[in-house]
């Protein structure tokens, strides 16, 4: 890839340019991301993504952590009621 070059989201199929050869400044670096989200985009998409996606892409990271807490939650919350339910039956017989 040369130092800029104008290539295609792979998400959206939007032109941008890539600026690999001046990293600092190129238009990906708008959208700071964890290591974690990182890695959740990398899994999905092996090139450069423009801002627009890498944010929202960002943003559908933080939303499927968040749908997977609340899961957790849940089922935290049902097993607790099913240990008090089998201990209140225990006592009861």
């Amino acid at each position: 890839m040369a130092c800029h070059e104008t290539i295609n989201c792979p998400r959206c199929n939007t032109a941008f340019e890539c600026r690999v050869g001046s990293i600092l400044r190129c238009q990906c670096q708008q959208v700071k991301l964890t290591e974690e989200e990182r890695t959740f985009i990398a899994g999905a998409y092996a090139g450069c993504l423009c801002a627009g996606c890498l944010n929202d892409m960002k943003i559908s990271y933080r939303q499927t952590q968040f749908k997977q807490r609340l899961l957790q939650l849940h089922i935290l919350r049902l097993k607790d009621k099913n240990s008090k339910s089998t201990i209140w039956h225990t006592k009861n017989r």
